[in-house]
């Protein structure tokens, strides 16, 4: 079940603890991990101990097997500020770009204003 909704709990059912929802603002993130084998949001089949990052703005409530690693703030490039940036592992970043475990690259204002490192991504 999806919210919203009202719950109303029989007799028999206990109350173990109660969750807020994660507001994710402009120019931030949150990073996820899954404690066990679920499916996101987006209906992306996730494995125990993978991470993902969740950029949408707005209220966000981590599912049952879903746990919150992190809120990941943006970082401003300018024309006289760049971002130094790892790569942990082979993958393709927000730009469309292979990068290679181990790659080391800079993300400049030619690329974007506002830069939130990924999951693979190390500053």
């Amino acid at each position: 079940f999806e919210g919203p909704g009202t719950y109303v709990p029989r007799k028999e059912v206990e109350v173990i603890g109660q969750h807020k929802a994660i507001v994710i603002k402009p120019n931030t993130a949150v990073k996820l991990r899954a404690t066990r084998e679920t499916a996101d949001r987006d209906g992306v089949n996730r494995v125990a101990g993978e991470e993902w990052m969740v950029k949408k703005n707005g209220a966000y409530l981590p599912g049952v097997y879903e746990e919150l690693v992190e809120t990941c703030e943006a970082y401003f490039i300018t024309d006289k500020i760049a971002v130094h940036v790892t790569a942990t592992r082979t993958f393709t970043d927000e730009t469309g770009k292979q990068r290679k475990s181990g790659e080391e690259y800079l993300i400049t204002l030619d690329d974007m204003e506002a830069f939130i490192p990924g999951v693979y991504e190390h500053i």
